[in-house]
């Protein structure tokens, strides 16, 4: 209850200031634009008017704002409200409090996601026959639980280097470029191909696709629970830099690593 309280509260002053109608533009306009746009874009590009897989791809990326932003830019925030020294000399886990930043927000987020999808189908014309909702729902929540860990160790990048904005917006690109989600994977070259397979989204993009293009069952859950697993390996990566930034910290008397 203690994490709900605070997750709520943190989530509250950050949208304070918005009215209704602010927020369901600031969580829905910039996102479904920009899934329009990269659309639009493809389907110029490949000359098609087919755009499945391009709406599946780019509704996932819509959870990128949230879990690579928002996530990732913790600990520099907490650096410039002045609580950094608070949050590093106290007992309560660093990633519960990265945690409490993103909860609420990562929940819209995955509306917002499966929305975009929603939306991406109605304007590109694309069949809802074959899509199975609860299935999508699935692909769309064990994305967000791998983006997720992919975000806490952004976050802790945070202690480790004062460059966050370059590495941020790096990582949105890296993201749009290798997951598959405006091209597919077998035109990168073959020596990058391997970043593809570490990053989150990936699998789920994967799966997704699978379940409208009509994939067995049993293809889609051994991409899902790949997809779970690369999710834990972020999350224990971002445990091990945690606990390793804290014993920095006392061993040398600082608050950073750089």
């Amino acid at each position: 209850m203690h994490f709900l309280r605070m997750a709520w509260l943190n989530f509250k002053g950050q949208r304070a200031a918005f009215n209704l109608e602010e927020f369901l533009l600031l969580e829905t306009a910039y996102p479904f634009l920009t899934l329009m746009f990269h659309c639009v874009l493809a389907g110029y590009a490949y000359g098609t008017t087919d755009l499945t897989d391009w709406v599946i791809g780019n509704a996932f990326l819509l959870c990128t704002n949230i879990c690579v932003f928002s996530l990732g830019s913790s600990f520099r925030a907490e650096r410039a409200y002045g609580r950094i020294r608070s949050i590093m000399a106290g007992k309560t886990s660093k990633l519960e409090i990265v945690l409490q930043k993103g909860f609420f927000s990562g929940l819209v987020s995955m509306g917002t996601t499966f929305a975009g999808f929603a939306i991406g189908c109605l304007v590109f014309g694309i069949s809802w026959s074959n899509i199975s909702w609860g299935s999508m729902l699935l692909c769309f929540t064990v994305a967000m639980f791998a983006a997720t860990g992919f975000g806490l160790v952004l976050s802790v990048l945070g202690l480790m280097s004062h460059q966050m904005h370059l590495i941020l917006n790096l990582m949105e690109y890296v993201l749009l470029i290798f997951t598959g989600s405006n091209f597919p994977i077998t035109q990168l070259p073959e020596a990058v191909r391997v970043i593809s397979y570490v990053l989150p989204l990936t699998r789920s993009i994967q799966a997704a696709r699978g379940v409208v293009n009509g994939m067995e069952w049993n293809a889609v859950l051994g991409l899902l629970v790949s997809e779970i697993l690369v999710g834990i390996a972020y999350i224990l990566l971002a445990a091990g830099l945690v606990k390793y930034a804290e014993r920095v910290a006392i061993k040398e008397g600082t608050l950073e690593l750089f």
